[in-house]
């Protein structure tokens, strides 16, 4: 009888081992590289706002050179196209050093704390083939 209260063990398959060896080792390299894949993506959302931003200064410039009288409204449009896009330029520069940054900051991994164990519901069985005088012993079913 006692051999049946035995445990099966924790890993049954012959590969675990190695598994549980490979997923700890790609942990480990995500916490490595997160940092980087995520200023490499920021950087490309802000050279992707910026880019929209240029696309948007030079459709107002095309619209508006259809509409010049002057040769000098021309060089004065062109003037101000090459302002707004230099403006765009500095306005994006300090984004992308920061986001350039955070490929320095080092990434802590989340902990998150246990879960609370419940005390489980235990019936208290009474075996009634013992004398009354003999004491009871509480037998735990989960």
């Amino acid at each position: 009888m006692a051999g049946f209260a035995e445990q099966a063990p924790r890993n049954t398959s012959p590969y675990f081992s190695f598994y549980q060896t490979l997923f700890d080792t790609i942990d480990t390299t995500s916490f490595f590289w997160q940092p980087y894949l995520k200023a490499i993506g920021g950087s490309q959302l802000e050279l992707a706002g910026l880019q929209a931003r240029q696309a948007q200064a030079v459709l107002r410039w095309t619209h508006q050179m259809f509409r010049a009288s002057s040769p000098a409204d021309a060089a004065k449009l062109s003037a101000e196209l090459w302002q707004t896009m230099i403006g765009n330029c500095t306005d994006a520069a300090p984004r992308m050093f920061a986001v350039a940054s955070t490929a320095t900051q080092s990434v802590a991994p989340i902990v998150l704390p246990t879960p609370v164990k419940r005390s489980r519901d235990t019936l208290i069985l009474l075996d009634h083939e013992q004398a009354p005088t003999e004491s009871y012993e509480q037998r735990r079913v989960a």
